[in-house]
């Protein structure tokens, strides 16, 4: 067989192979059911969601009840897949920011510096930026 022969035959299976990965992945089973909306118990209905494998909405679902951050959203869902408990969210912002952050915070604000009052904040509070933000905006 020469050359070109043989080039044309693997050509021509390729193109083959590709159109059966094509068609099989066209005829896959899509999920076309809407998810659930959350119920009035965050915990249960997170846990329902968690262990039916839906990680996303879980986490979804309890950072709109919760106000928590994506990671730590992530991070308690996990834990109630694995069986453990609803680990304690993070302190509201504001509470147990230091008088004096909070003094030098309102002084940055007051002359136009927000940014840096914000990232006063974050400094000493460990606080996400949203929480800083909106602690500041508060001020």
């Amino acid at each position: 067989m020469s050359p070109a022969v043989q080039i044309a035959l693997a050509v021509a299976l390729v193109v083959v192979v590709l159109l059966l990965l094509l068609v099989l992945r066209r005829d896959r089973p899509r999920d076309l059911v809407a998810p659930d909306r959350p119920a009035g118990d965050g915990q249960a209905e997170v846990l329902r969601l968690a262990s039916a494998g839906r990680t996303v909405e879980a986490v979804k679902v309890l950072r709109e009840q919760t106000g928590l951050s994506l990671l730590d959203a992530k991070r308690a869902v996990d834990a109630l897949a694995a069986g453990g408990s609803w680990p304690p969210g993070p302190p509201a912002p504001g509470k147990g920011v230091d008088e004096a952050v909070r003094a030098e915070a309102a002084r940055l604000l007051y002359r136009g510096r927000k940014i840096q009052a914000i990232k006063v904040v974050r400094e000493h509070t460990h606080m996400s930026l949203a929480d800083a933000k909106r602690y500041v905006e508060g001020l």
